[in-house]
């Protein structure tokens, strides 16, 4: 059973030289906002360095609480990629932030942390972000055939311009009726 503390091992200037001391010169960047540290690590390092910060038994970082993602378009790597991170036993939080070109990958946590099956998807089906060795890469949330992304900044608030029905039906083939709309699942009138 996982011993919990309601008052975090470390406050966040300890906890940004323990990372400090952990990761070295792979710390780009760093900043302490609200109480909370956010390190940017390359690209490259992103795996290992999760790695570390959960295997540290200081740091213990046991969930990835969720992965998100920025678009900023205008940028050579246009993706900011932000991991964030709790350490249940030791009541720590902390973002990991990296950034990628369009047309590269991040690696996949999987192997660290299950929770980031759901959580890759997501941000691959909404931002276009590819993780590499991601078992099963695909939508989530929008249809397969479904071209755009809708959370980069490029999409029109409107919406993209096709057939107001193009996407709202079974555009796969892959919905099989279940007589709902025909009023199959609806119970009799008891009297």
């Amino acid at each position: 059973m996982i011993e919990v503390s309601n008052t975090p091992a470390y406050d966040a200037a300890t906890l940004q030289e323990r990372v400090r001391e952990l990761l070295g010169r792979r710390v780009e960047g760093e900043r302490i906002y609200r109480g909370d540290l956010a390190i940017e690590v390359h690209v490259g390092n992103l795996s290992a360095v999760i790695r570390e910060l959960k295997e540290d038994a200081a740091l213990d970082m046991n969930m990835l609480a969720s992965i998100t993602a920025v678009h900023w378009p205008e940028e050579p790597l246009e993706y900011e990629v932000v991991y964030h991170l709790r350490s249940l036993t030791r009541n720590l939080f902390m973002a990991v932030k990296t950034r990628v070109a369009r047309d590269r990958e991040v690696a996949s946590l999987i192997d660290l942390y299950k929770t980031a099956d759901w959580q890759e998807r997501e941000v691959y089906d909404l931002m276009g972000v590819r993780f590499s060795g991601h078992p099963d890469l695909q939508r989530i949330l929008m249809p397969e055939p479904y071209p755009w992304h809708p959370l980069r900044k490029e999409f029109p608030v409107e919406g993209p311009d096709f057939p107001v029905d193009g996407y709202q039906t079974d555009a796969a083939g892959k919905v099989s009726d279940d007589g709902f709309w025909d009023g199959a699942g609806e119970k009799p009138d008891a009297d």
